[in-house]
């Protein structure tokens, strides 16, 4: 009723491989990356018909591993590796509107980070849903995802957007 618990996992891995001077060699780069969103809302008292808006809190969790790998033809291959983690506060808002009893419209925005561990991560996402029974829904959407993390050597400033698919079920 008056709760919103919310996950969501992403994975990405980003990898490209290149031929590299005149006499031959590569350059390969592969980045892999998670990240988790965990919530917990609750509905605030507002008083529009079919709609209902949460006030969020929670936590994320970024992960990046990254490989470089360079053969030059005529010299020493150098191959470099790494990988940081970190987990930021978030707070944001989330709106449910129910546009009949199958379609529905969800839209999120977070903000976090605070200097906790990122200096800012900010997220925001809307999709358009149908659903299936009472407890499964699934929607289609837009996100967007901005982090700018520095700490020690590493720097991660970076957006990510695109569309997605989501699952929902109610209990």
């Amino acid at each position: 009723d008056s709760w919103l618990l919310y996950t969501d996992v992403m994975w990405a891995k980003i990898s490209t491989e290149a031929d590299v001077g005149p006499f031959g060699g590569t350059a390969r780069f592969e980045q892999k990356q998670i990240v988790a969103t965990a919530l917990v809302g609750y509905e605030l008292p507002i008083n529009v018909e079919n709609m209902q808006l949460y006030a969020t809190g929670g936590l994320r969790y970024q992960h990046n591993e990254v490989e470089l790998d360079i053969d030059p033809a005529f010299f020493p291959s150098v191959n470099r590796s790494g990988s940081q983690s970190w987990v930021d506060p978030i707070v944001g808002l989330t709106m449910h509107y129910d546009v009949n009893d199958k379609w529905f419209v969800d839209v999120m925005a977070d903000i976090g980070g605070f200097g906790v561990a990122s200096d800012i991560t900010l997220q925001g996402t809307a999709t358009v849903g149908y659903n299936w029974t009472d407890t499964i829904a699934s929607s289609f959407g837009y996100k967007a995802l901005y982090t700018d993390y520095e700490e020690g050597g590493f720097r991660y400033d970076a957006t990510q957007h695109g569309i997605f698919t989501r699952l929902a079920v109610r209990f």
